[in-house]
């Protein structure tokens, strides 16, 4: 329905401080099955500081396996450089479930300690920075037992028509379960290759693109895969199962560069007529966010899919597995390509910026394709399931728990969230998605911070963020509002209380905010910035209000305890709220204030909270410049020296 348009010959609020005054979705099925900012508890990055001693470059496997158990055998070297004055100890993470039968040290035998988890070589000779090394494990067993839902470094399964497979999800700390590594973040691997060995009548899935099958011996079959993108170690993985290859190429817009998009599906009769459709709009998707965020980073690899019994998405680079079909969470694995993979976190407590964004491309994917009503009820949800509770930080303080790592509530649908809120603050959309696109740029292949990421968004934004960040980000809560209003012949006045759910965290937040007003001629939509816990709108409209809505497309985290009509609002002495005038208002150059108490602070800001000029209101009588400013509303606050503010809005054509 096309809605209509106040005709307002202008709008005017003004507002008043006193000083006392104060269903199973994508994130789900991610999180939950993969189930501050001060003073953090966090897990070591690396399980011993020996581990920073070295800068891995390459990582080749050669391991023998098979679709029915989780057995493996073979061997994985390692090729570094020594990033410290000198190197004595080379050490590295492998479960004690899995037995080391020998190493080698560029190419000599070398024996190796274990203490727990950690293994150690003792080099026959120090090693300086700068100086390359490989080594060379080999070893046998299986992965430590299975832990219930996400995080089982390999899963043997058989699905109800009696397939068998085997699948790696390494999220976030099992890695060395199953083969020998770094756990760091922030050492990304420059290039791997996966060559495995499977019987015959097998395929086997992994990252970047399939070079060639090979026949070893008779019965069986070595798969060989290499990416040479950078890679973090827990994206790095393989699915056997009877495989069938599902590939098709999706040709970028405005290009005339093709991709490959490979999937590896089940060899069964009622799996593609169910879910093909589904696996097909990839292609769209895949387009639709690079015109978001940049081209696809790993264009010149592949993109795609091993589907196993996985109850959810694990966004492993290049071919996420995965074990439900829905577009939501396709999109939500999709997504991880550019946040997660291509730019990944410093560390597990901002797991957020990976997080967030995919599950934020779930609502984009929602509103892109199935319209803005679709997008706004899938966020609507979402934002319900965050207030369930009061409390809880997106940013992750304790991260030696999973639970809290891929809480879903905070880091997957509050985190969303937060992204959208600070898509509303942006001075216009194109710099919302500037931002994406420049941080994308930025930390290409790399990792990045909160900090980092903020540090972007101000640069484009041109204002200070610190606020938003330490409300929402390291803060706990959301906002609650009991409305009144009432009307007046052409002047409507509403009165906005702003409480917090978690005060001792929050006391206050500061947003922009809309209020729509309906009439018997049609809505209309008026941006304000509520900073103070209580304050007095006064609009000035052409006919009859019948309702007002706060957050009608659903922009912040915020609840509407109360909205009531309220004759008795009309007490209130507005000539006593509103001490000062504008005119003209709405202007194309300048306006004219009068009616300022003497010396006080006067603040012209953009709707954001942006300051642009700030002065002294001197005798009572100020000209605030306008004629630079482009069209849209602006805000003058009067600070007075007992710390009462006033505001009005200021409209320039």
């Amino acid at each position: 329905m096309l809605l209509k348009r106040l005709f307002l010959p202008f709008i005017l609020l003004c507002c008043m401080s006193q000083a006392g005054a104060q269903s199973a979705d994508p994130a789900d099925l991610c999180a939950q099955s993969r189930i501050a900012h001060h003073d953090p508890l966090g897990k070591a990055t690396t399980a011993t500081p020996e581990e920073d001693y070295y800068d891995v470059h390459y990582v080749k496997f050669d391991l023998q396996m098979n679709d029915t158990s989780t057995y493996t055998r073979g061997n994985v070297t390692t090729y570094a450089t020594v990033v410290t004055p000198t190197m004595s100890v080379y050490a590295f993470e492998l479960d004690t479930t899995q037995v080391i039968d020998s190493a080698k040290y560029n190419s000599q035998l070398i024996a190796v300690q274990t203490n727990g988890p950690i293994r150690t070589i003792n080099l026959p000779s120090t090693l300086n920075q700068g100086d390359p090394f490989n080594v060379q494990v080999f070893y046998h067993g299986y992965p430590l037992p299975a832990q219930p839902g996400f995080f089982t470094a390999m899963t043997h399964a058989i699905t109800g028509t009696g397939v068998e497979m085997l699948y790696t999800v390494s999220d976030p700390y099992v890695a060395r379960s199953w083969w020998p590594c770094k756990q760091s973040v922030t050492d990304k691997i420059d290039s791997v290759t996966m060559w495995v060995t499977v019987p015959d009548g097998q395929r086997v899935g992994s990252n970047g693109l399939l070079g060639s099958v090979t026949t070893p011996v008779a019965g069986f079959k070595q798969y060989r895969w290499a990416t040479h993108y950078a890679i973090d170690y827990y994206l790095i993985s393989l699915a056997i199962a009877p495989y069938f290859d599902y590939s098709y190429y999706v040709h970028f817009d405005n290009s005339p560069d093709s991709m490959l998009v490979q999937n590896y599906f089940y060899d069964s009769a009622t799996f593609m007529p169910a879910y093909k459709a589904n696996f097909d709009s990839v292609g769209l998707m895949i387009n639709y966010l690079s015109s978001l965020f940049g081209r696809y980073p790993f264009d010149h690899e592949k993109y795609g899919h091993c589907y196993t019994t996985l109850q959810g998405g694990m966004e492993h680079q290049t071919m996420t597995t995965i074990g439900v079909t829905n577009t939501e969470l396709i999109c939500h694995e999709l997504g991880h390509q550019w946040f997660g993979d291509h730019v990944t976190y410093a560390d597990w407590h901002q797991v957020w910026l990976s997080e967030g964004f995919a599950t934020y491309c779930e609502q984009l994917y929602r509103t892109h394709f199935w319209g803005p009503a679709a997008g706004l009820a899938y966020r609507t949800n979402q934002y319900n399931n965050v207030m369930g509770p009061n409390g809880g930080k997106v940013y992750i303080d304790d991260t030696t728990s999973v639970i809290h790592l891929f809480d879903p509530r905070l880091v997957y649908k509050k985190a969303a969230a937060v992204i959208h809120m600070l898509r509303f603050r942006a001075p216009a959309d194109s710099v919302f998605w500037n931002v994406l696109k420049t941080y994308q740029q930025t930390y290409a292949f790399g990792n990045a911070s909160t900090d980092d990421f903020k540090a972007t968004a101000e640069a484009a934004y041109g204002q200070n963020l610190d606020t938003f960040f330490n409300q929402w980000i390291y803060g706990e809560g959301y906002i609650k509002y009991a409305v009144r209003w009432a009307q007046d012949g052409n002047m409507v006045v509403i009165k906005l209380t702003q409480t917090t759910s978690m005060p001792s965290s929050v006391p206050l937040f500061s947003t922009p905010l809309e209020i729509q007003l309906h009439t018997t001629q049609g809505d209309t939509t008026i941006k304000v910035y509520n900073e103070v816990a209580e304050q007095y709108y006064f609009a000035y409209v052409s006919d009859s209000v019948t309702g007002i809505t706060i957050d009608p497309n659903n922009w912040i985290l915020d609840k509407v305890l109360s909205n009531t009509h309220d004759q008795a609002l009309l007490g209130v002495n507005e000539t006593k709220l509103n001490a000062f005038k504008a005119y003209p208002n709405p202007t194309r150059s300048d306006w004219n204030i009068d009616g300022l108490p003497a010396n006080n602070t006067v603040v012209l800001s953009d709707i954001n909270g942006k300051v642009l000029w700030q002065g002294n209101s001197g005798n009572g009588k100020l000209v605030i410049p306008g004629r630079q400013l482009p069209a849209g509303l602006y805000t003058l606050k009067l600070v007075s020296a007992e710390g009462k503010n006033e505001t009005i809005l200021l409209q320039h054509l």
